[in-house]
């Protein structure tokens, strides 16, 4: 579950529990910083979930439970600890003193990294270890059995798509999807109805690593990182071009009510939009109830290699080198606690009506979930689907990867081949009046298309649209104007012409 396609969110149902939950943590003092002198240990979990108090409950609950009487602090700020990707794993304690955080859940897609700065769990205090995902305890566990980490989390690039679309039923290639999703369907940042993909590859992290895991499928090997592959660039490009550059390159999307940023797509999707949106199974709590009804997941093809395997991403426990209580068993057992079956069931189901569709790194959790929701079934169909891998770039420099995440994302930006629609605020009302109010708007973007909408979406609400023939801005919104909260629908009638 990378955090670079995450941000908070509370879905329906969480706003009560998470209040009896966050009286339970206060009263256990998991929210007390440290302070010197104290025996207390800190543990940093990862910030980008959709509901945070029922991790740090249910981590401060399962602590206190097992009966250790030791402090336990537990950080929720994705201000000191990101999940891994640039945040060092140290905190200001209570006393002004900077002090390492013994205990933090991180992406192991820096895997080669938090190997030099994190040490082993020993095999003896770890809990059903057979019971964790193969992808990950492959990964993660060492000939005698003791782990780099423990993983928690897990997640892949899914397609959701609509129960009876016999054309993305039949996608097990990306050839396949290419073909059922054709570029140019729509160049606005959202579809106009059921037809287009919706993905987001925007961000120097998140493009850099689907640049290494479409080289990897496709030769078996990672790509260099001191140079670009002009093919894979051009892969991703056409890729993109499925959804639209603002969709998938820049991120610029409209906001929806009720609906996080990060998982906006999903909610375009529940609302009649598009006809397959990619990303995270925990996109799903963004969509209503009858969208989930009818909805059906399959592992993003990045590749027309057939036999290659899924790719999955994993959240894992890891244990600071740097923690002053090694010597204890503390640290230790605090991971294992963290990483159990009720521990994490309860984090991310806390009850039947509140699902968050976090994809557990546990089997047994993954089964009692599926006994409860047809949609666990069917993530643990995607997981068992075929050959699964985790993620881990081949790198331990993370700025590195991240400068050549920025490379990647210039080229692909580049690349693409397409048109764009750029805003306006004024309304054309008529196929005569949009000429002279969208040739001088595209006249530094390749000059005017033909097309033109002041319907939203795809508009962005409170502006029109109109089609040029080049991609030249990140946003779609005139870099004077400010967003608007709601589509304008006094005066000319508002209709829909030329779209191509």
């Amino acid at each position: 579950m990378p955090a670079f396609f995450k941000k908070h969110l509370l879905f329906p149902g969480a706003f009560l529990l998470g209040s009896v939950l966050a009286e339970g943590a206060m009263a256990q003092n998991c929210d007390a910083i440290c302070t010197d002198g104290e025996t207390c240990l800190s543990a940093a979990v990862y910030p980008y979930v959709p509901d945070m108090t029922a991790f740090t409950s249910a981590i401060c609950e399962a602590w206190q439970s097992a009966g250790n009487t030791e402090k336990l602090y537990l950080i929720a700020d994705e201000n000191i600890w990101d999940g891994g990707y640039s945040s060092d794993p140290v905190y200001t304690n209570g006393s002004g003193t900077q002090t390492p955080i013994d205990v933090f859940v991180y992406d192991a897609m820096y895997l080669e990294y938090w190997k030099t700065q994190t040490t082993q769990i020993p095999a003896s205090l770890i809990t059903d270890a057979s019971d964790f995902v193969p992808y990950a305890d492959a990964a993660l566990k060492l000939s005698n059995d003791d782990m780099l980490a423990l993983p928690m989390l897990g997640c892949t690039n899914i397609m959701f798509y609509r129960t009876g679309d016999a054309g993305m039923a039949g996608v097990t290639t990306l050839s396949d999807f290419q073909t059922v999703n054709p570029a140019g369907v729509y160049i606005s940042p959202v579809p106009f109805g059921m037809s287009g993909a919706m993905m987001n590859m925007s961000g120097k992290t998140t493009i850099g690593v689907d640049y290494m895991i479409k080289g990897f499928l496709d030769s078996g090997s990672w790509p260099s990182m001191t140079s670009v592959d002009a093919a894979i660039i051009q892969s991703l490009a056409q890729i993109s071009e499925t959804a639209s550059y603002y969709n998938a390159l820049t991120g610029a999307v409209p906001s929806l009510p009720g609906v996080e940023d990060q998982y906006v797509r999903a909610g375009y999707f529940s609302d009649g939009y598009g006809r397959t949106s990619i990303g995270f199974s925990e996109s799903m709590s963004q969509m209503s109830a009858s969208t989930r009804s009818n909805l059906q997941l399959r592992a993003f093809p990045w590749t027309d290699n057939t036999s290659s395997p899924n790719m999955f991403y994993a959240d894992v426990v890891g244990v600071n080198s740097n923690s002053p209580y090694l010597a204890s068993t503390m640290p230790f057992v605090l991971a294992n606690i963290m990483t159990l079956q009720a521990t994490v069931q309860t984090a991310i189901a806390p009850s039947a009506t509140d699902l968050s569709y976090l994809f557990p790194a546990r089997v047994s959790i993954l089964n009692a979930l599926s006994s409860v929701d047809p949609l666990y079934q069917q993530m643990s169909d995607v997981l068992n689907a075929k050959t699964t891998m985790l993620v881990t770039m081949p790198t331990e420099d993370r700025d590195a990867f991240h400068s050549f995440g920025g490379t990647v994302e210039s080229a692909v930006a580049d690349a693409f081949s397409g048109h764009c629609d750029l805003e306006s605020t004024v309304f054309p009302g008529s196929n005569s009046e949009a000429p002279s109010i969208c040739t001088p708007l595209c006249a530094n973007a390749g000059g005017w298309v033909g097309s033109w909408t002041n319907v939203s979406p795809p508009a962005w609400p409170g502006y029109s649209a109109c089609g040029c023939n080049q991609c030249v801005s990140a946003s779609p919104l005139p870099s004077t104007a400010e967003e608007a909260t709601a589509m304008v629908t006094t005066g000319r009638a508002l209709h829909r012409y030329n779209r191509n």
